[in-house]
């Protein structure tokens, strides 16, 4: 096949380049900033897509951070490729330190505990139970077990209720900053068609 790699990429590899980019992040940032710029739409529709993206990658539900991007792209109908595009800001480099800081804006607003402490493995096990009771409510329809889990968790409830507001945070200072680049850059686009026109 023409441009096919000689070198067959093995799962593994692809992984780490998934993780660890191999032309560096530096190029990759430049790219996606390039990708933004040149979406078609309003500034007003991509900038609005993008921040939808961003705010879901800062919520807990790993796995449905795109659907649920995309939905709100797709409810206020805005850019949904600027929404898959924002949603990369959560990744497996970004997403301990998003749970971090949402479990401790959690616990500053919600917690009437101050001796509780961020716990890599108390908060995997909690992922865990609740999405055990989840496919329980889902095969067997047992709410209660599900309720029950939830009332007991400790942690997971925290970095939720302090998702909250690092979403607003996150989408509303990353809307402006995207909707002021795809600005400047339609313009000099315009400015450019100009000149050659003339």
């Amino acid at each position: 096949m023409l441009f096919k790699s000689r070198k067959k990429i093995n799962l593994l590899e692809k992984f780490y380049s998934f993780i660890w980019p191999k032309s560096g992040w530096n190029r990759l940032i430049k790219y996606v900033s390039l990708r933004i710029k040149r979406l078609p739409g309003s500034p007003h529709k991509i900038a609005l897509g993008f921040s939808f993206g961003v705010a879901s990658a800062m919520t807990p539900f790993f796995g449905i951070h795109f659907l649920i991007g995309i939905f709100f792209a797709w409810l206020f109908r805005c850019s949904i490729v600027a929404s898959i595009i924002g949603n990369f800001v959560g990744n497996p480099w970004t997403f301990p330190f998003i749970i971090f800081v949402n479990f401790e804006i959690g616990k500053y607003l919600f917690s009437s505990k101050n001796d509780i402490s961020f716990n890599v493995e108390a908060v995997y096990n909690e992922f865990i139970l609740i999405l055990s009771s989840i496919f329980s409510v889902l095969f067997d329809g047992n709410i209660n077990n599900f309720l029950n889990t939830f009332i007991n968790l400790e942690f997971l409830p925290l970095i939720i209720y302090g998702s909250l507001f690092t979403c607003l945070i996150i989408g509303f200072i990353s809307y402006f900053f995207i909707k002021n680049i795809v600005i400047n850059y339609q313009k000099r686009k315009f400015k450019i068609n100009l000149i050659n026109n003339k």
